[in-house]
């Protein structure tokens, strides 16, 4: 899994990249759907406050947004394996 910092993308690149991790979670949010719009900007504000951050796995061939702390985490587990 690697860290990918969100600056590096294009404006366009990470709107689709934001779109697209969106709509693979699907539209379950509770009692009611949240707009594209409001979520996107919700996964906005997490990268940019350093909350989460993108990651790709060559595995999965994917990008995901994940907890920063839960990526740290992983790293450490990784670390200590090797």
């Amino acid at each position: 899994m690697i860290e990918i910092d969100y600056t590096l993308l294009s404006e366009e690149a990470l709107d689709n990249l934001l779109i697209d991790i969106i709509t693979r979670q699907g539209t379950d949010y509770g009692e009611y759907e949240q707009n594209i719009q409001v979520k996107k900007k919700q996964l906005l504000h997490h990268l940019q406050s350093g909350k989460a951050i993108i990651t790709y796995s060559s595995k999965e061939n994917t990008c995901d947004i994940i907890n920063q702390e839960d990526f740290l985490n992983f790293s450490k587990k990784l670390d200590n394996k090797m």
